[in-house]
This record gives structure tokens, sequence and C-alpha cells, in this order.
């Protein structure tokens, strides 16, 4: 494991690693999102679902490998719905999320800074209200249960292979459905 100034010097070589990807990737700029939206591009699903079937595996042989350990939180279904629902109707108003909007300042893109008052109005919203939100919304369900750990990556019980088969199984239907690169 790293420790001090290596772990430090590892943390932003990634972030400058990334914020490079989502640069040459078209993910910092609006249109790639606004594309998707309209059914215009897949490349931005692609990648999504692409990063998200290599970040599974990658964890799941880290974890074997004792690199990393996981700590997970315990789930709420109906916390993570509202949630997600929430970020999806972020996503939608500003065509953008966090990370993209951070690489879009970046690369001189200045009124992807409206993105990040916006997030941070919202996340100061959810701050003031999340007392409320917890007593009710956490009590609406029990959690969820916790991801289930296998020796083997091929047992048909391990979640990180469901997950990998499904992002390839969709990742083929949008390469079949998507004409091509929307025309800039």
């Amino acid at each position: 494991m790293l420790e001090g100034n290596y772990r430090l010097a590892a943390a932003i070589f990634i972030g400058m690693f990334c914020g490079f990807l989502l640069v040459k990737s078209d993910l910092a700029w609006r249109k790639t999102c606004l594309n998707m939206f309209l059914l215009k591009d897949g490349r931005l699903l692609k990648t999504l679902l692409f990063s998200l079937g290599f970040g599974v595996a990658l964890v799941y042989f880290l974890q074997h490998l004792e690199v990393i350990s996981l700590h997970v939180r315990p789930g709420y279904f109906w916390a993570s719905l509202i949630g997600g629902s929430i970020c999806g109707i972020g996503l939608a108003f500003c065509f953008r999320v966090p990370i993209t909007a951070i690489a879009a300042i970046g690369t001189g893109r200045i009124y992807a800074l409206w993105s990040i008052v916006g997030m941070f109005l919202a996340v100061s919203f959810v701050g003031l209200i999340s007392g409320s939100l917890s007593s009710s919304i956490y009590s609406w369900s029990k959690p969820l249960d916790a991801p289930q750990q296998t020796d083997a990556f091929l047992d048909a019980g391990n979640p990180a292979l469901w997950i990998m088969i499904l992002t390839l199984i969709s990742l083929v239907f949008l390469h079949f459905t998507f004409s091509g690169e929307a025309e800039e």
C-alpha cells in the first residue's frame, strides 16, 4: 500500500490521466452528452459501459490480489432510487456530471462553472434537509444485503461476472444500434 507523498503523487497522476482521457474522448463537452440524450451518438454510453465493466473486473482482481480492500456501506433501495433520479435530472439539465464539469473548466470552458455552482448548491441543499430525509427515507426499507464475495471469477454467483456479461451485451447492442458518430 502506498503511504504519504507517494499516495498523493499516485492520486495526482491518476487524476491527470483520467482528465486527459475525458478530454480526448470528448466527454468534457456538453454536445457529446446532448447527442447521447438525443440518441444521435452512442460514444458516451459505450464509454460509460466499458468503464463500468473494466472497473468491476479491475476491483475484483485487485481485491483478490489483496492490493485493495473494500469497505462497503449499507445501501437503501429508496435512498438510492431517489438519489439516482436527482442525479439523472441534474445530468439532463446541465449535460454534465461533476468530473466532466471540472474537465471542461480545465480546458478553458468557463461556462461550465455554472454547472459546478449548481452542484455546490445542490450539495448544500441536501446537507440542510438530510436530517429529515434520513429519518424518513431510511425507514422505508431495510438495508440491502452486502455484496457476496466469491473465490472463483467464473462462479455463477459472482456479481462481478454478471455485471461484465451485461455490460458486454449492452455494448454489442449499442454498437449495432447506433450507425456511427454524430456529425460535427
